[in-house]
């Protein structure tokens, strides 16, 4: 009796090994699922980029009334005004943990038709990362900026903007 109860949670294990091994990833074909904020602000194609598809759009911001840009997966990105338009980051290591940089992509950038593809480019930073901008402005994300649509840091400080439509600080 003792053998039986160790094989069962020991058999059990394996059912669960076994099963999640067999689960394939899930693929990023041309079908995207539409994502709609809890609150309502944003919607969005998709949850990540995917092959195809952009590293910057155009989506509506219903808490600022405003067009804005976001990230492959609706999130609203932010420049940071003493940055100007360095292609360095001038923002201090301490700081850069609630406002990280938008990371480039592995390939070359996309944006939407919305957009100027002109506009975007790859920044090398000094610790060897790539950094997203687009009009000249290095992007940010806001780590209090949870879900599409959230667009907690515009104007905080009076130095993080959301970026409009037109690729420039909404104020």
């Amino acid at each position: 009796m003792r053998r039986s109860r160790v094989w069962v949670p020991v058999l059990l294990a394996m059912v669960l090994v076994v099963g999640a091994c067999g689960k394939s990833k899930s693929s990023s074909s041309s079908a995207t699922t539409t994502t709609e904020a809890a609150s309502s602000s944003t919607t969005v194609a998709s949850s990540a980029p995917v092959s195809g598809e952009s590293d910057l759009k155009v989506a509506d911001n219903a808490t600022l009334g405003k067009k804005i840009i976001v990230d492959g997966s609706g999130k609203t990105v932010y420049l940071y005004m003493p940055d100007g338009t360095s292609k360095p980051s001038t923002v201090g290591a301490s700081i850069k943990a609630n406002w990280p940089p938008v990371k480039g992509p592995t390939s070359a950038p996309k944006v939407s038709s919305d957009l100027d593809q002109s506009k975007v480019a790859v920044n090398m930073q000094s610790d060897g990362t790539d950094q997203l901008s687009y009009n000249g402005h290095l992007l940010y994300h806001f780590v209090n900026d949870s879900a599409p649509g959230d667009a907690k840091g515009q104007g905080l400080g009076s130095v993080w903007y959301a970026l409009g439509a037109d690729g420039n600080k909404l104020s």
